[in-house]
């Protein structure tokens, strides 16, 4: 969980999912597809988070190190927008 007090800003970066990569995409119903994707970027003021039961674990990572381990293309061209935004300091 972010507390509210934390900035965010939404990136340009969105995509489309496959909606069959969720586990309970069956319960949506059957018209389906795709499921829309926004990205976010979070400056955080206290590392320790409470994550959802959708996420097995988390951590902290240089850019380098993320970019290696994402799997999907869209989070790896979002997290590369935020970097270039934190290099331009165009962000809040």
């Amino acid at each position: 969980m972010i507390k509210n007090d934390c900035d965010l800003i939404c990136l340009d970066s969105i995509s489309s999912v496959p909606a069959t990569v969720f586990k309970d995409h069956l319960s949506w119903g059957s018209d389906i597809y795709v499921v829309n994707e926004s990205a976010f970027g979070v400056r955080v003021k206290d590392k320790n988070l409470i994550i959802s039961e959708e996420h097995k674990s988390f951590g902290w990572f240089t850019y380098e190190e993320s970019i290696e381990l994402l799997k999907w293309d869209s989070n790896k061209v979002a997290l590369w927008e935020l970097n270039q935004r934190l290099i331009n300091n165009m962000l809040w």
